[in-house]
């Protein structure tokens, strides 16, 4: 049987620092205006810095297989990663792309096959000027050889302040390793975090991040370790428009460098814009391969699921505009972060909700469903209510779907039967409680399954065994269990591949039809423009502004939203 028992685990291993990139070429990945869909804005290029020869192999895997119980992650692989190069690795979900990197990360040893390092990389920080063979066994074998890898899960220390987690495992210390120099300290992680245009303090505690300024801090992590091969595992998926222009730039710097870029996304616009190779992953097998210029999306999504997709976005359904609104919000904002925000969702309507990093998107609706502080009214089928808690929210028929997978939409220590089905959990209570129904339990996971098309060969093993994609899925579907009359899904497809998005959009349009009343909050604007009824942007807190139904049928819609997400008020918008 083929799937995936990927993980997302990470390390706390590093060595020591050395410079990346110049603090004077950070203006190079910051330009003032921004941009309007994935793509790369040009970045200057150092000729000093090149750290080896382009076109030669830093990395390999070698007929590489990865074999759980019951599952074959990875069947025969065989690719190289070289020197000068941005090489993306594609594929649906479960295909093996975040097993083939953490067998190259040392985070998990190959049944067969081996890892190779090219002349130039060392083994436990010796270098060596020839091909060999590496012999990983954790993951700071990997980084003294030279690399590194941001993986899809978040591993920051809340304990620790922002400066502490990127510098972890070589601060900058006496010659016997005390004191730390703080100030040193914090000003590396503040070069770091600068040239990834991250508005993010280094005293900070990590514990307070946002999901986009995590993933930041994790990337600035990864760029201390100054290896000469970078991994990166959906780096842009909680990221905004202008947020992952200026990463796919810095992507493009490294390259210049010399260092190997390895990096895995499911924005097949950022893969064609800016990969110089491809390779397409499907059921654990390398199906096929790509230079630039030899696809397109459409080419690499055929490749990716063996068969033509068309279109993935559903049909809109009709809303009775006259209907009693599902959900409303008056004057609404949470405490500190948004406020002054009046939106009506009616029953069968999708309002997609766009805004740059920073923008309150996130913090809107964790304060509709009682998670932050907020001001305002919240009316439910024209009742006043104030959700205290998410659990009063779900009793009213209202349900908010967390971009923070790993620390608020699943408990991954838990099988994926249990995270299905806890939410919804007084259903299968028996004799009083006393037990549960664990053959209903197991047919309600396996329909969810069939019905989302999630790789998942043993449901009863720990959800944090399955690819990000698929754990996902199961995010989705144990709120969509609980038969809301109010779905707030914040990045709905973070990390999920173009087929099973075209199976969420499909979902929510046909629960749209039954009457389901959706707000959909996403940093991917041709999904907002794809889904939704009618798209309400902000800035700053603040609503800038709304694209009715017949706008987001415009060409320009997508330009539109950004310049209103940037601050540019209707009246301008419409005058420019």
């Amino acid at each position: 049987m083929k799937g995936s028992t990927e993980t997302g685990q990470g390390s706390l291993d590093f060595i020591c620092v050395r410079e990346i990139v110049r603090i004077s070429d950070i203006r190079a990945v910051n330009p003032a205006l921004p941009v309007v869909s994935r793509t790369v804005q040009s970045a200057a290029i150092d000729p000093n810095r090149r750290i080896v020869a382009p076109g030669q192999v830093l990395l390999a895997a070698r007929g590489v297989t990865m074999e759980y119980p019951g599952v074959r992650a990875l069947d025969d692989v065989t690719v190289e990663f070289r020197a000068g190069e941005i090489h993306a690795v594609v594929g649906e979900n479960g295909a093996g792309k975040s097993t083939l990197m953490r067998v190259l990360s040392g985070s998990a040893r190959p049944t067969k096959g081996r890892v190779e390092l090219g002349a130039g990389l060392g083994t436990l920080g010796r270098a060596a000027h020839d091909a060999h063979e590496a012999h990983f066994t954790k993951p700071s074998d990997a980084i003294r050889a030279g690399i590194a890898m941001v993986h899809q899960e978040l591993n920051l220390v809340p304990a620790l302040d922002v400066a502490e987690n990127i510098m972890l495992g070589r601060e900058p210390a006496g010659v016997f390793g005390f004191p730390i120099r703080r100030r040193e300290q914090r000003a590396r992680a503040a070069e770091l975090l600068a040239m990834l245009g991250a508005d993010v303090d280094p005293t900070r505690s990590a514990a307070g991040l946002s999901i986009a300024d995590a993933q930041f801090v994790e990337i600035a992590k990864c760029l201390a370790s100054d290896a000469r091969v970078l991994i990166f595992d959906e780096p842009t998926a909680v990221l905004g428009e202008r947020e992952a222009s200026r990463l796919l730039a810095l992507f493009q710097r490294l390259r210049d460098e010399g260092r190997a870029i390895i990096f895995i996304s499911h924005h097949l616009d950022e893969v064609v814009a800016v990969a110089d190779r491809t390779s397409v992953l499907r059921d654990g097998r390398l199906v096929q391969q790509f230079a630039r210029g030899e696809h397109d999306e459409g080419a690499l999504a055929a490749a990716m699921v063996g068969r033509d997709l068309g279109s993935i976005y559903p049909e809109k359904g009709v809303c009775d505009a006259k209907a009693t609104p599902a959900i409303e919000l008056v004057e609404f904002g949470a405490v500190g972060r948004s406020r002054g925000i009046s939106l009506a969702v009616r029953p069968g309507e999708i309002v997609g909700i766009a805004g740059l990093v920073g923008s309150g998107r996130t913090e809107t609706a964790e304060a509709i469903v009682g998670l932050r502080e907020a001001t305002g009214t919240v009316r439910v089928e024209g009742r006043d209510v104030r959700f205290r808690s998410p659990r009063e929210a779900l009793a009213a028929g209202v349900t908010y779907v967390s971009e923070d997978r790993k620390g608020r939409g699943l408990h991954v220590a838990l099988s994926s039967i249990a995270n299905t089905t806890m939410p919804s959990l007084d259903r299968y209570a028996r004799v009083g409680g006393a037990r549960l129904d664990v053959a209903a339990e197991r047919a309600t996971t396996a329909r969810w399954i069939r019905d989302f098309a999630i790789r998942c060969a043993r449901p009863e093993l720990p959800i944090s065994s399955l690819s990000g994609g698929n754990q996902q899925k199961f995010a989705l579907a144990r709120w969509l269990e609980t038969g809301p009359r109010v779905l707030i899904v914040d990045e709905p497809t973070r990390g999920v591949d173009i087929g099973a998005k075209g199976e969420i959009y499909r979902i929510l349009a046909d629960l749209a039809r039954k009457g389901l009343a959706c707000i959909v909050i996403s940093s991917e604007l041709p999904e907002v423009i794809g889904l939704s009824h009618r798209v309400v942007v902000l800035h700053a807190g603040e609503v800038a502004g709304e694209l009715p139904r017949e706008r987001l049928t415009r060409e320009d819609c997508e330009e539109r939203i950004v310049r209103l997400a940037s601050g540019l008020s209707e009246e301008k918008e419409r005058a420019s």
